[in-house]
């Protein structure tokens, strides 16, 4: 289970014509870090003037978008899909065929707006059109625009980022079409596109890197000879190649340090279950001496033997492996509910194919001979005359071999505390993120994502949309408060801009950008975050909209509104940082590059701090604008509640759809689930690293529980003779208990020092804790040496019951 989620999100390569020929083009951030994001006028000179590859492709991974089908009443249901925009020549490029009618092409993305044109993924082909051939041609409605069906792609092919299933393909040209809201999406100063290209052969890396960014210098030199006010041009690019076939992915980034740690954790409870099964051979081949030995004395070769054995364990290995990947479904399926929620969730391509098949049959021949050499070994060891005399039952199994099987139970000891040990760090990490002072109440918080922009709402009209919906949604019976905003905390979103304080000095090398948010009245209510000083926003402090926006906004500081009051609230660490003792209330700051009084903004409020994008890292300067500044016009709407926030959902649909049907609800989700999606890494490595520990320490139960039940057994007569010459219960019991306590205790000094020494590695997963913590490590020896005695007493609580006279008889 655990390989098909690494082989899914680490390994696999895209299903495309040569993989291994796909690169990613990156540009060098300025401290050295890559980001594969052009915009579209850098993309076209990209591909249209090098020489080193065979295409460059772009695409932009966008949605949900609101989807309809003209047609019947049945079909005309909207439901929320992902889109790809793409470039024309995608498809060409990659290799990827349709299924059914044609996939787009350069043809479709020359001018802007001209070819209303979608390709259907497969797989949503397939839920959504039953995979009726019909499908083709078809009249869709994409957030209210109209869109023909023109293709079907090929089955298997769903894009260029692992963990993304995108339903629907659309030309790059149709984004005015589809987001009304962005008509700058042509200009250098948007980077949304992902430009992959496929390298020409011979041609190195190092050679097309430079090329690119010739190209890019060419490209900031013509801007600034083109613009009215070159300051605002971008600066040159550095550009650089990844590789490109496994695709991109985020998921990736997130996942692939906790996957490597939870298949060395899997691969250590494996070698836990071997050295269980090695002893349960040692132990059968104990019963199997005579049958052995008569086989080596009528002429049985020992490597024939040892092959026959080797054949035996190796069959049992295979026939787990096969029951095995049952239960690997059922875990893999468990493994997707860890996934992120949201409106576009994660979708892996997880299935049961040739690699999965042949991965399960090699670990389990290795693992058969695994398990199966040693003890083989032992039983073509026996002493002939001694095994033939040997009827079956007094014969000790010898202190050679029960010293083997110490050994194992001393390494099972060793291996279970080192995940034990694991599991209390990665779950203690988790806790302490979860109890963690974030800065506001996330409990009975819901928040819903609507965006009429898409539908074309402009100025006061999109303000009267959102200010309906609050009012609608403020007499649902539970809310108790209603606020929108820009961004929420934890969402992954970020909105940031240069800034200015009046009288106040930047450190050299420090940056002047500010986080900011937009925010209406009451949303620090809604939100639980504390106003430490000043007060909440009024609705006198939201301006007129500006009702005509230019249709091209250049780059700089959102314009201002003068009908309206400049007030903003700043958070605790703005205060530090620039007032630490003085009164921030009554301070002015303005969003340029340098202090500007006509464009200034007055503190009328401090909150507290808020951790806003990563519960790990400190919170950072944040400056709440009120609610409709221009720039800002995307809501998410807020919600407290009395009771489950999620029973609400319905309700809100409702009020939705009642404002304007063709508007989606794109996002319904409490701030309790937001954190949890926040907290992806450390659910996963607790909760799979809880559960294989407790797994190892089973298996390291039952192996000590099956090597004592066997010392046992073998030991009757001597017990009996213990018992006959007077030894009592208690004795008896301590006998059998203190070889189960030297083996506990013997593991355990192995395992602590591996632990401590092996678990350093795993410190970037931890938090507010070190790899070294005493009490997650006494913990987890408690556990272990509890858990081993208890299964410990049941063979010595047997052993008390040994009848001596009966003890006296055997044989």
């Amino acid at each position: 289970a655990i390989f098909s989620i690494v082989d899914a999100v680490l390994l696999r390569w895209l299903p495309v014509k040569n993989p291994q020929e796909l690169v990613f083009v990156a540009t060098l951030n300025r401290d050295g870090t890559p980001g594969v994001s052009t915009s579209y006028p850098d993309y076209e000179a990209f591909r249209d003037r090098n020489h080193s590859f065979d295409g460059i492709i772009a695409y932009s991974g966008t949605g949900p978008f609101g989807f309809t089908v003209k047609g019947s009443a049945a079909d005309r249901r909207t439901e929320l899909v992902g889109a790809v925009m793409i470039s024309g020549n995608y498809f060409q490029v990659l290799g990827v065929e349709s299924a059914l009618g044609r996939t787009l092409n350069d043809e479709d993305n020359r001018k802007p707006g001209a070819a209303p044109y979608v390709v259907l993924s497969y797989n949503f082909w397939k839920r959504r059109f039953a995979q009726d051939p019909r499908a083709v041609g078809s009249e869709v409605t994409l957030n209210g625009y109209p869109f023909t069906v023109v293709g079907v792609v090929r089955s298997g092919f769903t894009g260029l980022e692992t963990g993304a299933s995108p339903d629907i393909f659309l030309p790059v040209m149709m984004r005015a079409q589809v987001y009304p809201t962005s008509p700058d999406w042509n200009t250098r100063h948007m980077w949304w596109l992902t430009p992959v290209g496929r390298l020409r052969p011979g041609v190195s890396w190092q050679k097309a890197a430079a090329e690119l960014t010739v190209i890019s210098s060419q490209q900031t030199e013509d801007e600034r000879r083109s613009l009215p006010n070159p300051k605002f041009a971008n600066l040159a690019s550095r550009m650089t190649l990844l590789p490109g076939s496994q695709g991109y992915s985020s998921l990736r980034r997130r996942l692939s340090e906790p996957l490597i740690v939870l298949m060395i954790v899997v691969a250590l409870v494996l070698l836990i279950a071997c050295a269980n099964v090695a002893n349960l051979l040692l132990a059968r081949a104990a019963a199997r001496q005579k049958e052995i030995a008569i086989r080596l004395a009528i002429g049985a070769s020992r490597s024939r033997l040892i092959s026959q054995l080797l054949t035996e364990s190796t069959m049992l290995a295979l026939m787990g492996g096969l029951a095995g990947l049952l239960f690997a479904w059922l875990g893999v399926r468990f493994l997707l509910t860890l996934m992120p929620l949201g409106a576009l969730p994660v979708n892996l391509n997880v299935t049961l194919d040739w690699r999965l098949l042949g991965f399960t049959v090699l670990l389990s021949g290795l693992t058969g001979l695994t398990f199966g050499v040693m003890p083989a070994l032992q039983a073509t060891r026996a002493a002939l005359i001694p095994s033939l005399k040997d009827d079956g039952g007094a014969v000790q199994a010898g202190p050679a071999r029960f010293t083997v099987r110490k050994l194992l139970i001393v390494t099972q000891v060793a291996l279970s505390l080192l995940l034990l040990i694991g599991a209390s760090l990665f779950v203690r990490s988790l806790g302490n993120l979860r109890d963690l002072d974030s800065g506001f109440r996330h409990d009975h918080v819901m928040q819903v994502q609507v965006d009429p922009g898409r539908l074309g709402y402009r100025g006061m009209r999109v303000r009267n949309f959102y200010d309906d919906l609050a009012a609608r949604v403020r007499r649902i019976q539970g809310v108790q408060v209603v606020s929108l905003a820009n961004i929420t905390p934890l969402g992954g979103s970020r909105w940031n801009q240069t800034f200015a304080v009046q009288g106040r000095n930047f450190k050299p090398g420090e940056h002047n950008y500010v986080d900011m948010n937009a925010v209406s009245s009451r949303y620090f209510e809604t939100m639980g975050i504390p106003l430490l000083a000043g007060r909440d926003f009024r609705d006198q402090d939201n301006p007129t909209f500006t009702p005509d926006p230019p249709k091209v906004r250049r780059p700089g500081p959102p314009p201002q509104d003068p009908t309206g009051p400049h007030v903003a609230i700043v958070n605790e660490a703005f205060v530090r940082r620039f007032f630490h003792k003085e009164n921030p209330l009554g301070q002015r700051f303005s969003l340029t590059e340098k202090f500007d009084l006509q464009n200034a903004y007055e503190i009328v409020g401090v909150a507290k701090d808020v951790r806003y994008y990563n519960l790990r890292d400190a919170p950072e300067m944040m400056i709440y604008l009120s609610n409709w500044r221009p720039g800002a016009d995307s809501r998410v709407l807020c919600l407290r509640t009395a009771g489950d926030p999620m029973r609400t959902v319905t309700a809100i649909r409702r009020e939705v759809l009642a404002l304007d049907p063709a508007v989606p609800v794109l996002n319904a989700r409490t701030m309790d689930d937001q954190i949890d999606n926040n907290l992806l890494q450390e659910r996963v490595v607790a909760t799979l690293s809880s559960f294989f520990g407790g797994l190892a320490l089973l298996l390291a139960a039952v192996g000590l529980y099956g090597v004592l039940a066997h010392s046992v057994t073998r030991r009757r007569r001597e017990i009996g003779i213990r018992m006959a010459l007077g030894a009592q219960r208690g004795n008896v019991l301590w006998l059998i208990l203190r070889d189960a306590v030297v083996l506990v205790l013997v593991g355990a000094a192995v395992g602590i020092p591996v632990a401590l020494a092996v678990t350093k590695y795993a410190a970037t997963l931890l938090y507010g804790i070190t790899a070294r913590d005493p009490l997650s490590t006494a913990a987890a020896t408690g556990v272990l040496v509890t858990v081993a005695v208890a299964a410990s007493y049941l063979p010595a609580r047997r052993a008390t019951k040994v009848d001596p006279m009966e003890a006296l008889r055997y044989e």
